[in-house]
């Protein structure tokens, strides 16, 4: 069998029929992973299809260099791996440079200013935001880094900072769009402010310049992309006669809703089946408190039962039936949707596209960065049930099974979040002031619901429950007394 490249594309799977050769790379893309390769990527590919041939992208990494090394050889083309009832693969070619930006900080600013480039876009996940109760944490070392020096960025929003300095001097009348595609409420408004706020330390006349050449968008994305592993690999090794070092999998479904405000040229997304629309929030509050909830619901009672995919613990019924009740009684009748959607409807398409048993998206996996990810998918639901006096047991029983999850994660060695080494320094036997600590450190402090005890207490009481007699009986427990 021969490596997958350009030049050996597999004659058996759908492959581009686009001059690669003719592609300019109008666009740079921070966080160069499996979500942005089997997502906007392929938007991308499309547009490219139809001749709009500006639109090819560099990649950038903020840390590592394993996916430059995995597609150079590859001339950066990838395998897509479409898993529905039937598996469909197709070659990718959209990706025409991957730059790792510790090793080449100069390129990747040199791109940004580029006039070239008429967009930048972004999936390096919560943490690579650096928020505190949603708003960009200034305080962190890397960020105070850069507002004393910005030659030697290291966060999103030096780089951005420094390209936008340098495209100021360079190309003065080119506009550029930087757009957030990440799971986090109002992302180009985060961006903008990072930015802005080096700006304001380093470079005043680039500032004003940016307030009218370069806009600052979000858009809501919704893919699941399981994580590559061997078995992916060997599947489009076999089935389409090429080695590819770092292929992609991902649901039939696809949707991205981009908010419309570009500076300059926009890419015509809503011709491959993107939607532009004026407002982006109620579309991501609707994914962040349905979706995205509901994905951490089922990944942190799914670890607890011992399942390692979220369609195994779906399959089990004490954990099917918690998640949908959940989302019926304390999500839908707190968290609005956009108009011309139902919630009900949306509620039962998510619990479908979480069942589909040829997506092994595995519960850790969506379980990274919790810690990050339940401020934004629980927190503010809560409050809103609290302040309606609306039922909240439902997540109460999920931060109490959230707690458990850390601890547990912690002792098997398998927990990733940003806050390991916070809560591995919580050493306490009294359950309310452990339950209390790890709340704090995922910010919960910052949210009306920490402080009502009448929430917080049903969910020490849960916690407790969790630990003395396991999820199983403790969640069959819960719906009985329901």
């Amino acid at each position: 069998m021969s490596r997958l490249s350009s030049k050996n594309l597999p004659e058996n799977i759908q492959s581009f029929s686009y001059n690669r050769d003719a592609v300019d790379m109008g666009i740079v893309h921070f966080g160069i992973g499996n979500f942005h390769r089997a997502h906007q990527a392929v938007y991308v590919e499309q547009l490219l299809e139809k001749g709009a041939t500006q639109w090819g992208i560099t990649g950038v990494s903020l840390r590592s260099a394993s996916m430059q090394k995995a597609l150079t050889p590859q001339d950066y083309i990838y395998t897509l791996a479409i898993l529905g009832e039937q598996t469909e693969y197709r070659a990718i070619g959209a990706i025409k440079n991957v730059l790792v930006a510790p090793h080449n900080p100069e390129a990747v600013i040199n791109l940004i200013a580029d006039e070239k480039t008429q967009l930048i876009s972004s999936t390096i996940t919560e943490k690579g935001y650096y928020l505190s109760s949603g708003k960009v944490d200034f305080e962190g070392a890397a960020l105070k880094a850069e507002q004393l020096l910005l030659e030697s960025p290291t966060t999103i929003y030096g780089f951005l900072a420094q390209g936008l300095i340098a495209r100021h001097q360079q190309a003065p009348e080119a506009k550029l769009t930087i757009m957030c595609c990440d799971n986090i409420s109002k992302g180009g408004e985060l961006l903008e402010s990072g930015v802005h706020h080096l700006l304001r330390r380093h470079d005043v006349d680039t500032l004003e310049w940016a307030q009218s050449h370069v806009s600052f968008i979000s858009s809501m994305v919704d893919r699941v992309s399981p994580a590559t592993n061997e078995e992916l690999i060997d599947s489009v090794l076999r089935e389409t006669g090429r080695e590819d070092a770092s292929p992609v999998s991902a649901e039939p479904f696809s949707q991205w809703i981009i908010e419309d405000n570009f500076a300059g040229e926009r890419p015509a997304f809503d011709q491959v089946g993107a939607v532009f629309v004026k407002d982006i929030t109620p579309f991501e509050r609707m994914k962040l408190s349905y979706l995205n909830a509901a994905h951490t619901m089922t990944s942190t009672l799914g670890y607890l039962w011992g399942t390692t995919y979220v369609h195994e613990a779906l399959e089990e019924e004490d954990v099917f039936a918690f998640v949908r009740q959940a989302l019926y009684e304390n999500v839908l009748v707190n968290a609005e949707v956009p108009a011309g959607y139902d919630g009900a409807d949306y509620i039962e398409g998510v619990i479908k596209r979480f069942q589909n048993a040829n997506l092994p998206y595995a519960n850790l996996q969506v379980g990274t960065d919790s810690s990050q990810k339940i401020q934004q998918r629980w927190f503010p639901t809560i409050d809103v049930a609290l302040s309606r006096k609306n039922d909240t047991s439902y997540f109460a029983f999920c931060l109490a099974a959230w707690a458990v999850f850390i601890e547990t994660a912690l002792k098997n060695g398998t927990l990733k979040d940003p806050n390991k080494s916070a809560f591995e320094q919580v050493k306490t036997h009294d359950i309310g002031e452990w339950v209390l600590s790890y709340l704090k450190i995922s910010n919960a402090n910052q949210y009306d619901f920490y402080d009502q005890s009448g929430f917080i207490l049903p969910v020490i009481d849960y916690v407790r429950d969790i630990k003395n007699k396991g999820v199983k009986p403790s969640l069959k427990r819960f719906q009985m007394q329901i």
